[in-house]
Order: C-alpha cells, then structure tokens, then sequence
C-alpha cells in the first residue's frame, strides 16, 4: 500500500496550500486538502502489493465561488497532466466557504509508481 498524498501535495503547492485531511475550519484560504477515500490492491505479486486502485478527492476552498472554480481548473490541469483521471466535480456552496470537490481515480504500480488511467 503506498501514500499518494504528499506527492500530490507537493504538485498541487504552488496553486494554494496543501492540508492532507479535511480541515475543521479552513483559517487561511485558499486552501487546498487531499483526502483518500479508496485505495484497493488490485494485483498482487510474491505476497506483496504490486498494482493499486486509488481515489483521492480533493477539496479547494476559496473566498467566492469563482475563486474556488478557477482554482480546481488549475489543480485539475495539474493532476490530468500526471495522468490522474477526474471521476467527480461539484461546486459546494451551502457551507461556510465555497469549495469544489474533485475526486480522481487511477491505478499505480506500486514498484515503479507509473500512474495508469482508469
């Protein structure tokens, strides 16, 4: 099993920063977190992880709706661009602060850590 987390976050840096849980109160905005809602072994190999299935879904909060919609544009060119596939998006706006909810799900090979499409 690996943690994909901190290398996403650190992709995603230089958009906003980059919380690894869901915040209780977002002091700073914009921020970005990352959340791991799935990760599933799909192939394993001399009793060990070889192939993952992982979803991770990340949420950026902003000061207005559009902020947080420009900003996911841009994390979303990000993670498409390393081969991450987007499965969700909504824009949440009946909380606190808008926020866009993405969720992206890719398979790695945990040996070589390729990213594959799903």
């Amino acid at each position: 099993m690996v943690d994909v987390k901190p290398c996403i976050a650190e992709l995603l840096g230089d958009i906003a920063d980059v919380e690894l849980d869901f915040p209780v109160c977002a002091e700073s905005l914009p921020v970005i977190t990352l959340s791991e809602t799935d990760n599933m072994s799909s192939v394993m190999l001399s009793g060990s992880d070889r192939y993952s299935v992982i979803t991770i879904q990340t949420d950026v909060f902003a000061e207005t709706p559009a902020q947080s919609q420009q900003l996911a544009a841009q994390v979303n060119a990000v993670l498409a661009g390393k081969g991450l596939k987007r499965s969700f998006s909504q824009l949440i706006t009946d909380e606190r602060f808008p926020r866009t909810c993405m969720r992206y799900r890719f398979g790695i090979d945990e040996v070589t850590w390729r990213v594959v499409s799903l």
